[in-house]
């Protein structure tokens, strides 16, 4: 079963009568706290994780909506897997007793189930969405990978719309254009594939495993590797030695690219963040402390646009992980990037807010589970969240910083169902 956008009330009511991946417990800030399903509530002792709104309110957050568990067919069943993409939270269920898992599309706005797919095995790579041009008539699609097999969805309805048995190993999460899907492998190749068939149109052999996602920035597609090497690629063709680049940094990439105001941000082991310019060259770099193997989080502010980079932990100078606030520089002609601020020990960026950078942090010595909050021009600490009983905090891109509903939106779920979603205040 599978609920459309335009019918989802009408879907979750459905749902709820046959108890098949239905939803219990979800309430928003819209509904006064009332469950959006009526059905009997969970025993207390299998009650989710959730930050009490009096803990919230000293915060300056409150809760947008919650949701108290995921059931399929009549038993409860956890998450495996969360992802947060532009258009909303997407959630891998753990099996049910009859070894049924799930592909779940809950919507950012409510929490309401918009539609789930039966999926075989487990997500080792993002899905990843594309939306076609406005002049094609043709809705907009969701892709994943399960071993070496990639799969379409339609983004609206979760319909499935073909799958495809690759005759290479996947690495990379899947992106597309209107006519290819470009994936990474193992063998240390690029691949194009087209859409409607099972083989590449071309391949580009790099001298390292691809583990970075591809990039789609301007008219190339660019790929990383763990060779230390960019490739900007006509997508159509691969490599055209007139119209592709190459860019070696000075070790291995791990991490995604990051694309922002025709820039693309590279992170390596060599110690650097690289910001390439659209032909390769090099816009401007800065040093860190140590490798820097995840992408920058970009987030346009009153005070320009930040991008907060982490460096990995330096055992051999026993530096610790640390986040590097860089204010963006205006204009192409950059002599260098300093940082405004730096923070020890965070373990990622979480979101943005009006005034305020959310960061995870490092377990202490005890374990502990702790949303920081920090002042976005100073990093000074503002307040502190035990967040204890989440599992998957993933990174708020906001579209940038730029939409004012995520702006300041914190995504929390559970391994037991349970997802939590703060917001900051109205002043």
């Amino acid at each position: 079963m599978k609920f459309s956008s335009l019918r989802k009330k009408l879907g979750l009511t459905l749902a709820a009568a046959v108890v098949t991946c239905s939803i219990i417990g979800c309430a928003s800030s819209g509904d006064s706290g009332k469950p959006a399903v009526t059905l009997p509530s969970a025993p207390a002792a299998v009650v989710g994780a959730r930050i009490p709104e009096s803990v919230l309110k000293g915060k300056g957050l409150e809760e947008v909506w919650y949701l108290g568990e995921v059931v399929s067919g009549k038993e409860r069943v956890g998450v495996q897997r969360a992802y947060l993409l532009e258009e909303d939270l997407f959630c891998v269920t753990d099996p049910n007793s009859v070894s049924q898992r799930h592909l779940v599309r809950f919507s950012r706005n409510s929490g309401h189930a918009v539609w789930y797919e039966d999926i075989e095995g487990t997500m080792v790579h993002a899905p990843s969405t594309y939306h076609y041009p406005e002049t094609v008539l043709r809705d907009p699609e969701l892709y994943y990978t399960q071993l070496d097999k990639v799969v379409c969805l339609d983004l609206d309805t979760g319909r499935k719309k073909w799958d495809r048995e690759l005759n290479f190993p996947v690495s990379t999460t899947v992106v597309a254009n209107e006519s290819h899907i470009f994936l990474g492998s193992d063998l240390k190749r690029a691949y194009a594939v087209p859409k409607k068939m099972k083989v590449e149109q071309w391949t580009y052999l790099t001298k390292g495993r691809i583990e970075a996602t591809p990039l789609l920035a301007g008219d190339k597609v660019v790929f990383a590797s763990h060779d230390g090497s960019v490739t900007g690629l006509v997508p159509a063709e691969g490599w055209d030695k007139v119209r592709s680049w190459k860019f070696n940094t000075g070790d291995r990439i791990r991490s995604d690219l990051a694309f922002y105001d025709r820039g693309i941000f590279v992170a390596s082991s060599d110690y650097k963040l690289y910001c390439l310019r659209l032909d390769g060259t090099v816009r401007w770099s800065f040093v860190t402390q140590a490798e820097v193997n995840e992408p920058p989080s970009i987030y346009k502010t009153a005070g320009g646009a930040h991008a907060f980079a982490i460096a990995d932990e330096n055992k051999l100078k026993g530096l610790p992980r640390t986040l590097f606030a860089l204010p963006l520089p205006k204009g192409d002609d950059v002599a260098a990037v300093f940082h405004s601020w730096k923070l020890e020990n965070v373990k990622k960026v979480v979101s943005i807010g009006k005034k305020n950078l959310y960061v995870l942090m490092e377990p202490g010595a005890s374990g502990e589970k702790t949303l920081l909050a920090v002042d976005i021009a100073t990093g000074k600490e503002a307040f502190r969240l035990d967040i204890a009983g989440f599992n998957f905090i993933p990174n708020n891109a906001a579209d940038f910083g730029r939409s004012s509903t995520e702006r300041g939106r914190i995504y929390l779920i559970s391994k037991t169902g349970s997802i939590q979603v703060l917001g900051e205040k109205s002043l």
